[in-house]
């Protein structure tokens, strides 16, 4: 099954390896591949604080992704008397998190960053996928909203903001 769902998005991983992943280290994020192949997370320190940004793959192996960004104390997180480390910490254990969506609202997946078209417009495009660096290409344009909410905290269009239980460790 796992190489199944490997040989449909590897097309898009190698692209994210090729261009998001240089693009992204260029910036001071270092790879975590602890939770491959379903998730790919990257973090660096800035102010006293863990910046994580984290792909998320389609469960059922379609080329497609989500793309979720947050900041935790370099101290942790903490929920109903479970501490979290930083340096373990993921989206969901940060007090709130950012995701970003190419387009719509991000209620299904249909509103991810993808590689397969929509069934009409595969019709009309007459393919099953988009060029995989197009996919890219459109991560890397988004990523200033990524930039601009770690500076100022500020949400940007094509984003979302979640909360969760969890507060930053004191």
């Amino acid at each position: 099954m796992l190489s199944n769902i490997m040989g449909r998005t590897t097309d898009l991983r190698r692209a994210l390896k090729a261009t998001f992943v240089p693009y992204v280290t260029e910036l001071g994020f270092e790879i975590d591949q602890r939770h491959a192949p379903g998730f790919l997370d990257f973090r660096r320190a800035r102010n006293g604080r863990i910046q994580i940004l984290e792909i998320q793959w389609e469960k059922y192996g379609r080329p497609r992704f989500k793309f979720i960004f947050c900041s935790i104390s370099q101290r942790g997180s903490d929920c109903r008397g479970t501490h979290v480390p930083a340096s373990d910490a993921g989206p969901g254990n940060a007090p709130c998190y950012v995701c970003l969506y190419p387009k719509g609202n991000g209620r299904s997946t249909r509103h991810w960053f993808r590689q397969d078209y929509s069934l009409i417009n595969a019709l009309l495009h007459m393919r099953r996928l988009r060029d995989a660096n197009g996919v890219c290409s459109e991560l890397i344009e988004l990523f200033s909203e990524v930039e601009h909410y770690f500076s100022n905290g500020v949400i940007g269009p094509h984003s979302r903001l979640y909360k969760t239980g969890f507060t930053d460790a004191t």
